[in-house]
């Protein structure tokens, strides 16, 4: 017979410890922890350490992420030493006897693993640009699984997306911390499922991501697109969930019609709720955001410092953001007054020393290059000179000001498909025809000044 089949006989130390730490629970009716915790077994006793065998690395992470503070509680209950718990795998291990009662309900246990506590609703700035937005991520934390279920928001980098993703996240906890959150990119979404097909451990992927899930929160979704098997896993996963009535919130670059290699079903199924966006903040909300940005960082931050910020990053919250953390540090450091000549100097490294590169700059330069009219760009001849030119603007936008295929198409005219198709044929282009790819080259470098 396997050798690992069978749990290693405890310590009678362990041993007795265990069995009074479930006494405690269950006289405290800890149910829904015993579900968990029940099936657990004593190893021994390692110094000030209580050793459990568990069956795998997902059950040790679920049981430390939710129940480690009951257990070192409880063990402190019932002797002044060990103090704190530990874990082994056991594969295999033999299944401990019933415990009575031990019915199994929702956990009310730390928060999620990944949610940042930092990004709630209360730091998120709302404006024009964000205000659907807002208002749906904070019905959807209301009411879970019944106000827009699926939420998509979509948007450029650094825009606030996963701010809101963390706060509804964050508020539906704090409502009620029995809600199992489960929060995660589509790419460690994807690395999980691949290391669970290897490791032949799809049983406990899918229990973590259906059967132990209240609300699921996916960020950059766009990246699950042309990822066949992962679609798949994730198509079944999102059928389990929403059938249930459990909450969906996804995020996303670009809308679903604009995903490359994202399956058709999907596409509709990502429909079925609200799909909002997030567009770049207008002056004054970017001088919104660092004033409350600078309250939280205790920093007297002075209208002209805050106006300099705004202006010298206009797209990306996230830097606009890492510009104040960055002067409120060294302002704490040297006690030097925060003026915009102090301001300037502590972000010479990051402020932009060239023009920004916008679609207006693009087009100009992208015109200038092969020597047609900027206004030509936007009209509908087709003119095979002049329909390169137009696809290559449309690729470069798509590529330095990560504009929104919609945004882009705005700006030339034109209906969002035909960006993407022209953005799709120059990347092709790019790999196959040195010509073109020595052009794109060149254009980059004179935008960039790279």
């Amino acid at each position: 017979m396997n050798a690992l089949a069978h749990t290693p006989p405890p310590t009678p130390s362990a041993e007795n410890l265990w069995a009074r730490m479930l006494d405690c629970l269950l006289q405290d009716k800890k149910n829904y922890a015993l579900g968990w915790i029940g099936k657990m077994r004593p190893l021994e006793v390692r110094g000030d350490t209580l050793v459990l065998a568990v069956p795998d690395r997902f059950y040790q992470d679920w049981v430390d992420n939710h129940y480690r503070p009951l257990l070192e509680a409880t063990l402190a209950r019932v002797t002044d030493e060990p103090t704190q718990v530990d874990y082994e795998v056991v594969p295999g291990m033999a299944p401990p006897p019933e415990l009575k009662p031990a019915p199994e309900v929702k956990s009310a246990g730390s928060r999620p693993p990944r949610l940042n506590a930092r990004f709630t609703f209360q730091s998120f700035v709302v404006a024009d640009s964000n205000q659907l937005a807002a208002a749906a991520a904070h019905a959807v934390a209301e009411s879970p699984g019944r106000a827009y279920n699926p939420l998509y928001i979509y948007g450029g980098t650094g825009l606030g997306k996963t701010h809101l993703l963390h706060a509804i996240g964050n508020k539906i906890w704090e409502r009620d911390p029995s809600q199992r959150v489960v929060y995660l990119s589509s790419e460690q979404f994807t690395n999980e499922y691949i290391e669970s097909v290897r490791e032949q451990r799809m049983p406990e992927f899918r229990r973590k991501f259906r059967d132990e899930c209240d609300v699921l929160m996916i960020d950059d979704v766009q990246f699950l697109g042309r990822k066949e098997e992962t679609q798949r896993e994730f198509f079944h996963t999102f059928n389990t969930l929403h059938e249930q009535g459990k909450a969906i919130i996804l995020t996303s670059d670009m809308v679903p019609a604009e995903v490359p290699g994202l399956e058709e079903r999907l596409r509709s199924r990502f429909s079925m709720g609200l799909i909002t966006d997030i567009q770049e903040p207008s002056f004054e909300t970017r001088v919104a955001i660092l004033q409350k940005k600078a309250v939280m960082e205790g920093l007297d931050l002075p209208d002209e410092v805050a106006h300099f910020i705004a202006r010298a990053f206009q797209k990306n919250v996230r830097e606009l953001e890492g510009a104040l953390v960055k002067v409120s540090a060294i302002h704490s450091l040297s006690r030097h007054p925060v003026t915009v000549e102090f301001a300037s100097h502590v972000l010479k490294d990051v402020l932009p020393s060239r023009q920004v590169v916008d679609a207006e700059s693009i087009q100009r330069e992208v015109a200038r290059y092969y020597k047609v009219p900027v206004e030509a760009l936007k009209e509908d001849r087709r003119h095979k000179a002049l329909a390169h030119a137009r696809q290559v603007a449309m690729y470069l936008c798509r590529k330095l000001t990560k504009g929104s295929f919609p945004e882009i198409a705005a700006r030339f005219n034109k209906d969002h498909s035909t960006v993407i198709s022209a953005v799709r044929k120059v990347e092709k282009l790019r790999e196959t025809d040195a010509a073109v790819k020595r052009e794109l080259d060149e254009l980059e470098s004179k935008l960039t000044g790279e």
